[in-house]
């Protein structure tokens, strides 16, 4: 084989595989998160792989130990629940009701998903503000 032609192929087979590194590593961000029923729905799929679920937190489920740094909930979204183990410090905001949480980690063959990192999301920062009365008033006067 000619140099050339070596070198063209070495080359192709670079492209190809940066190519398949790009569209791997973007299909992984474009997705910020899983809900709770894709997750199970894809259980098979998504396997031990690192994963995000959101959904909401229940309440009457959480135990914390701060001693062992050991946090259990049940996330629940869709109808559907799933237990999520988390070993650190609990969260600020984690005992405020129906509080949403990100939760990033995998699978276990039990189906409980065993978290590295915790993100609370707080919906009243993300809510429109409510219309003063000043500006309620331009209406019809009776």
């Amino acid at each position: 084989m000619r140099r050339k032609t070596r070198l063209w192929i070495a080359a192709a087979v670079v492209v190809v595989a940066l190519a398949f590194l790009m569209v791997n590593g973007l299909r992984h961000f474009t997705e910020y998160y899983l809900t709770v029923p894709q997750l199970t729905a894809q259980r098979a799929i998504v396997g031990g792989s690192e994963v995000r679920v959101s959904g909401t937190v229940e309440g009457k489920t959480v135990v914390y130990d701060p001693q062992r740094r050991f946090l259990s909930f049940v996330l629940r979204g869709g109808g559907q629940t799933i237990k999520v183990v988390y070993r650190g410090v609990e969260p600020d905001t984690f005992g405020a009701p129906n509080v949403q949480a990100i939760a990033d980690g995998h699978l276990q063959v039990d189906g409980t998903f065993l978290a590295q990192n915790l993100l609370m999301k707080c919906p009243s920062h993300y809510q429109p503000a409510t219309p003063t009365q000043a500006g309620a008033s331009h209406g019809k006067q009776g």
